[in-house]
């Protein structure tokens, strides 16, 4: 047999093996979401390729037919290929005179495996499988005829390995068309994905911001992004124009909540429309204007709340304690914040988080931990609190008063501004050493 048919034969082998190996993982790497697209789009080819994705038995059967397809190949390139080379290598080697026949044929044999090894390595397994995962959508359409005639031909033997497959895994008690949380992503790898294609170019580094404060916002409860009761806002029942006008003048906010008697007994919101409404007819608050407003526990996740308020229609909630009593309240715009950034409404507020100098921010006493913490590239929690103004009161153990400072994690916390008996504002730098007590100036 001639070096060439020997070559052809050989390079038909690999090829073989290339194709089953990149369609068995075209199938595994295919994007489910963009060719669920272009099925939506009625492309019939990406129709049966969601079908085939969907279903766990058709994905046994196609992984069963690209397996017995390569161990085919694989074995046909080792029976055929290590011989015929080896035959072929081993009158030249003894025509150097210094081997006898068998060594030259052990020698052969041994050089003949190496390149086969190689070569299947490389063309056989490396190659294939590269090319699929870097196109893998493209790899997948391309294969799956030629893919579902070799499963109608190899249609007996892969009912067959199947079968004992299921039985296996019968025997292990792993149900074969159960989903498991093994098989989802978690959020993690989720952050991962997202932090790869914007790294790889393919997400903008906004997009990627957004995405990840996404995977945060149901990790956060009420409590964490609401206006604590110390610092909402209220308009009392039966208010008049006069006191409405001063209201608007001292904090003009899109939404006020209503309360009779105290915050403890909100009974609604009014939007500043309504109150200019009153304003302009000269007319005091009643119970009539007041609108709506769904009440959340300050336990229940940014998702819940969510959902409580869009099923409301309402664009702010009560969040309450587990007494019954007012916690604060949320609205569409803190939720929002949670995953574009500030939104500031009120010209006298200060922004959550502001760089001073490099290393040194000036934050909101209402900034959470966690906010400040990820500009320090650290995670910065408290068992007790969750914001700038409640770390520094649990480390006090009292009311702060303007220059006051705290150490925690390495940070020092100096108190700016205050509002009621809280912190309103506080600069943030980074210690040269550790100091678990809290101080103060």
């Amino acid at each position: 047999m001639t070096l060439l048919t020997i070559l052809l034969i050989v390079g038909a082998f690999l090829l073989v093996n290339a194709f089953y190996v990149a369609a068995e993982f075209a199938l595994v790497g295919a994007p489910k979401a963009a060719i669920e697209n272009r099925a939506g789009e009625g492309d019939r080819l990406s129709e049966r390729l969601v079908s085939l994705m969907e279903s766990s038995r058709q994905q046994d059967r196609y992984i069963a037919t690209a397996q017995f397809g390569i161990t085919i190949a694989s074995l046909g390139l080792g029976m055929f290929g290590e011989h015929a080379l080896a035959d072929y290598l081993a009158p030249h080697l003894e025509s150097l005179g210094a081997l006898r026949w068998i060594t030259a044929h052990g020698l052969a044999s041994v050089i003949a495996v190496s390149l086969l090894t190689c070569a299947h390595i490389v063309f056989g397994e490396m190659l294939p499988k590269s090319i699929a995962l870097q196109r893998t959508e493209g790899v997948a359409r391309w294969l799956y005829w030629p893919m579902r005639i070799s499963w109608f031909v190899a249609f007996p033997f892969v009912w067959t390995f199947s079968r004992i497959g299921a039985l296996a895994l019968r025997v292990l008690g792993i149900h074969r068309d159960a989903q498991t949380e093994d098989q989802l992503h978690t959020v993690e790898e989720l952050r991962l994905i997202v932090e790869e294609s914007e790294e790889g170019g393919a997400l903008r580094a906004e997009s990627g911001r957004l995405l990840g404060e996404l995977f945060e916002f149901g990790d956060l409860t009420a409590s964490q992004v609401m206006v604590p009761r110390v610092r909402v806002v209220g308009v009392p029942v039966g208010a008049t124009p006069d006191d409405l006008r001063a209201l608007l003048l001292s904090k003009l906010y899109t939404r006020y909540p209503v309360y009779d008697g105290d915050l403890d007994h909100i009974i609604g919101m009014l939007h500043v429309k309504d109150l200019l409404r009153r304003i302009l007819a000269n007319e005091s608050i009643g119970l009539a204007d007041v609108r709506s407003m769904p009440v959340v526990p300050e336990t229940a996740p940014l998702d819940d709340v969510l959902a409580v308020m869009q099923r409301a229609n309402a664009h702010m909630a009560l969040v309450i304690d587990e007494h019954g009593g007012t916690a604060g309240t949320v609205s569409i715009e803190d939720l929002s914040e949670e995953v574009v950034g500030e939104i500031t409404e009120d010209a006298s507020e200060i922004p959550s988080l502001l760089e001073e100098r490099p290393g040194v921010w000036r934050v909101a006493g209402t900034a959470r931990l966690d906010e400040v913490g990820q500009k320090y590239d650290r995670e910065l929690e408290h068992e007790d609190v969750d914001s700038v103004s409640g770390l520094v009161l649990a480390r006090l153990g009292r009311p702060p008063v303007v220059g006051d400072v705290v150490e925690f994690e390495q940070l020092r916390f100096e108190v700016l501004s205050l509002a009621g008996r809280g912190v309103r504002e506080a600069r943030v730098s980074v210690i040269s050493h550790t100091n678990d007590q809290g101080q103060t100036g």
